[in-house]
């Protein structure tokens, strides 16, 4: 059954994916890495919460109706989210892309009936811009046309707060975390998530995890010629606040793919660029931590796509601190975890899980 066929049943549900705990030792302690396995949505990445938040806005407030066509730029996954849910509601769909989107998700994108449009790359880690100056274009070419913008829609953040987040704690050994980490690209997973614990579980330490040479927590934009796509941006994330994070780390992406290649080795799991990022800042921060014995990384997709991966450096190549090879180290003997029965929090402090859908 090829892709397009498949949307004509109803799709799966969005979300509730699993928590897989995988082990690593740092030093005389053993700390588990809860991995959130986002892969396991539909349309295969996190995406599809953040496509599903977007559309649900846009129809609830008018701006989105029968007939109208949806516009967004993306690096891969929330346009094949975006691409599958407008052809399953009866949507037009145009993707900017850039020339680093993985083909496999410019495939899935046309199969399912977007219209795909290149721009070409810009010097500087700056073809973000020339993707969203294309998307306005396209926007104000055409009176049926609508932004759905992951960049600036609170619809964004919201869904992973009401709804991430609150599956996160959920499923939590004991009921917390000692630290959660999450890689950056609009920032608005990390802010939805961020402000979900700092709301309910105040203790738990947020990570925020960037690439070398993006902007998206305020670094300086430069050109990353291994970029995996989906961790950093070329501009400022405006969802991130000095409150939402603990501690910032920083990553190559050298560094980050040589992580998905340790604990697929080693687990038989298979993370992207940004789950791998986010495995091995934790581990980063339990090197530099004691008190942190349960960590849940979000993982927003798998490594299939990515060719990259299987060429990652092993040492995390150039550019890679003697900190992030200490990590990297320690996931050469990351192995799987079983998992307990997890217990659920007082659901008086959980939100309302459908505050936000805009249904």
């Amino acid at each position: 059954m090829t892709e397009t066929t498949a949307l004509a049943a109803p799709l799966a549900a969005i979300g509730d994916t699993p928590l897989r705990p995988v082990v690593v030792p740092v030093g005389d302690r053993t700390v588990r890495i809860w991995l959130k396995l986002e892969a396991e949505n539909p349309f295969g990445s996190i995406k599809a919460r953040t496509a599903e938040a977007l559309l649900n806005a846009l129809e609830s407030s008018g701006a989105l109706r029968p007939g109208m066509r949806v516009v967004e730029s993306t690096s891969g996954n929330l346009g094949v989210a975006l691409a599958g849910l407008c052809a399953q509601r009866g949507y037009r769909c145009t993707l900017v892309v850039e020339p680093s989107t993985p083909p496999a998700s410019l495939a899935r994108m046309r199969e399912y009936g977007a219209d795909v449009v290149t721009v070409r790359e810009v010097p500087g880690g700056r073809t973000l811009g020339a993707r969203l100056q294309a998307v306005r274009e396209i926007v104000a070419a055409g009176s049926d046309a609508v932004w759905t913008n992951q960049y600036e829609s609170p619809a964004n953040p919201g869904v992973h707060e009401w709804q991430t987040a609150a599956e996160l704690m959920k499923a939590a050994p004991d009921g917390r975390f000692d630290a959660v980490a999450v890689a950056v690209s609009t920032g608005g997973t990390l802010a939805g998530i961020a402000q979900f614990f700092r709301d309910h579980a105040p203790d738990t330490r947020v990570v925020a995890v960037d690439a070398v040479g993006s902007s998206a927590l305020g670094g300086t934009p430069a050109d990353r010629p291994f970029k995996l796509m989906g961790f950093g941006s070329g501009q400022v994330s405006g969802f991130v606040e000095p409150h939402h994070v603990d501690h910032v780390v920083r990553l190559t992406d050298q560094a980050a793919a040589a992580a998905c290649a340790l604990v697929a080795r080693r687990t038989g799991i298979s993370l992207g660029g940004s789950g791998g990022a986010a495995v091995l800042a934790a581990v980063s921060r339990a090197l530099l931590d004691p008190s942190l014995r349960e960590i849940a990384c979000v993982c927003p997709d798998s490594g299939e796509k990515y060719p990259q991966l299987r060429d990652a450096p092993a040492d995390g190549g150039p550019g890679c601190t003697g900190e992030i090879r200490a990590a990297l180290d320690l996931l050469d003997r990351v192995r799987a975890g079983e998992p307990p029965t997890p217990t659920a929090p007082n659901p008086r402090q959980l939100p309302n899980p459908r505050k936000g859908t805009h249904r």
